[in-house]
């Protein structure tokens, strides 16, 4: 092992001693050889390191990334409120839609009206409305929606009134039952005022046998509501000590209607 490090030596020293002894023309070509031979692992480096500088610049700091993130959410919450609106735009468009066929096809003459306020003791017995006799509203004129009937005017003022909803159990309305001859009142059923409404069918025949889905209609007796405006679908069918009684579904949504037509007329 001592013979082999005596022997590099003595070869690195002829080594250093041949490039002392060579001429400088002759250095300078192996200089340039050896600056051909170690090129590419220079550039390979730089290349790396330009990568790395890259990297180390492009990466933030904790509160720049906290500041950026809180952003997106506040973007996110803007655009989640945008398409809310924009849906409710769409379905408020759709119902305006319906309302304004409703009127250009429907036999009668329509006034339409907004409820303006509500009791809260009397949430489903009354409305009031933004018309009155200014427009040709008076009592006891049906009230309904393109879905069905709402009630009828109790108290006009010039320009409001007061709307008896089928709700209220003082509310009567003559109808009938498709499909069947059987006829009947309907009347709202007393409830609390954090229960939803309930309407029902009295004075039945004990052999109606209705079917949950039979559609109830305003029969047009009594002079207050036109035969054929819808009232309900039968929920429930039962036989009672004296007559046959059904439960219905009003056609309208009672807890959410905003717009109303009164009809003042036939055309």
């Amino acid at each position: 092992m001592r013979r082999l490090n005596i022997i590099a030596f003595v070869v690195l020293l002829l080594a250093v001693a041949g490039l002392f002894a060579l001429s400088p023309r002759n250095t300078q070509k192996i200089q340039s050889a050896f600056l051909d031979f170690i090129a590419p692992f220079l550039k390979t480096g730089s290349a790396l390191q330009t990568k790395i500088t890259a990297i180390r610049e492009g990466l933030k700091t904790l509160p720049q990334i906290e500041q950026e993130n809180e952003q997106l959410r506040v973007e996110l919450k803007e655009l989640k409120a945008t398409n809310q609106m924009l849906r409710d735009l769409g379905l408020e468009n759709n119902k305006l839609r319906r309302a304004l066929e409703y009127r250009e096809r429907s036999i009668f003459k329509l006034v339409p009206a907004r409820i303006i306020a509500r009791d809260a003791t009397t949430w489903w017995n009354t409305v009031k409305v933004d018309r009155g006799f200014a427009d040709g509203v008076e009592p006891d004129m049906p009230v309904l929606t393109e879905d069905g009937l709402v009630g009828k005017t109790t108290t006009v003022a010039e320009h409001a009134s007061t709307v008896l909803l089928i709700a209220d159990e003082n509310c009567k309305v003559a109808s009938n039952v498709e499909g069947s001859r059987e006829q009947g009142i309907v009347k709202g059923e007393r409830t609390s005022t954090n229960a939803l409404p309930e309407i029902s069918l009295n004075f039945l025949s004990k052999t109606a046998d209705l079917k949950p889905g039979q559609k109830v209609y305003t029969s047009g007796v009594g002079g207050v509501y036109p035969s054929g405006i819808l009232i309900g679908v039968i929920k429930q069918f039962e036989v009672r000590a004296l007559d046959g009684h059904a439960t219905l579904v009003p056609a309208v949504d009672l807890t959410t209607i905003e717009d109303v037509f009164i009809v003042t007329g036939r055309k």
